[in-house]
């Protein structure tokens, strides 16, 4: 008896955890959603919105919109989702549930596979944010590329085209996947809004819709794109000091949400009898549930706190 409510103690945390990472996921989106719909009111004059938005929904794969949101994040963290690569994710995990079981018993086993799955996904997490964080940081060389082969009189797709291989990964990679559509025949500003939205660069959707205004009406794009290159120089500097300001108070944020988390979940794994003593007392039983709600509360009040630095 005392297992099973072990055991679904560590479920409900595991559900507790993805709530939280769901919500991050949720605000996410809705700046991306602001971002795509300044987008889409940009390229309704010649029909290309509906486009893209049909083609996004042509391009999810079998498997459904899970299974896509679950490739995209490999995409973004730039890692292959082939067997291989599944069979290495899930199999350490089943060894250590399974020699945790073996010798510490069900909760034991339960804490381990939560605590892996939560280190497994951090670790693909801090990859994809290093690789954001790299790929924004390439654009404003890709920019200047481009106005200046613009600037010998290359048309914009024809300078896009030959800006890609001065560039790096990780934005080569997005800006081939682009490429490759507007070999299929897309246009460029559609096909960058695609790419865009699947790696969650906004500041790309906004260079797709100058491209886009400067294809259907002519203009200066070379000029608009230069200020954009400036612009987003200045801004990377003021985040960076930013950045380095709030250091303290988000790294103090991480400490203190994930400390009482991990401290739980090791004693959990190597000393479960502390937790069966406290479940068989009502006082212990009554002092975990307001230890619970109390890191539940904290962990939201320190993440909009770090979010607001």
């Amino acid at each position: 008896m005392n297992a099973m409510i072990l055991l679904l103690g560590a479920f409900a945390i595991l559900l507790i955890a993805l709530a939280i990472i769901l919500w991050h996921g949720a605000e996410a989106r809705m700046r991306q959603q602001a971002a795509g719909n300044l987008i889409d009111r940009h390229l309704q004059g010649s029909g290309a919105a509906p486009v893209v938005r049909e083609r996004e929904r042509s391009a999810a794969p079998f498997g459904g919109l899970k299974s896509r949101a679950w490739k995209n994040f490999l995409l973004r963290a730039g890692i292959t989702p082939n067997r291989t690569f599944h069979i290495m994710l899930v199999l350490p995990g089943l060894v250590l549930t399974a020699l945790a079981a073996t010798i510490f018993g069900a909760l034991s086993a339960a804490s381990t596979l939560l605590l892996y799955a939560l280190l497994r996904y951090f670790h693909l997490w801090y990859h994809a944010t290093r690789r954001h964080q790299k790929a924004v940081r390439q654009l404003p060389g890709f920019l200047d590329t481009m106005v200046r082969l613009a600037t010998l009189g290359n048309s914009i797709e024809s300078a896009f085209q030959s800006a890609i291989p001065t560039t790096d990964a990780p934005l080569r990679e997005l800006l081939d996947r682009a490429n490759r559509l507007i070999q299929a025949g897309m246009n460029l500003d559609q096909a960058l809004v695609q790419e865009a939205r699947v790696f969650r660069l906004m500041e790309l959707e906004l260079i797709a819709s100058v491209i886009g205004v400067a294809l259907r009406f002519g203009g200066r794009a070379d000029k608009v794109l230069e200020r954009m290159s400036a612009f987003m120089r200045d801004r990377e500097q003021a985040q960076n000091e930013l950045v380095a300001l709030s250091a303290e108070t988000r790294l103090s944020a991480w400490v203190l949400a994930l400390l009482p988390i991990g401290l739980g979940l090791f004693m959990m794994i190597f000393n479960n009898r502390m937790f069966s003593i406290m479940l068989n007392d009502p006082v212990g039983w009554n002092l975990l549930m307001v230890a619970v709600l109390l890191e539940i509360v904290g962990a939201i009040w320190l993440y909009r706190l770090a979010k607001s630095v």
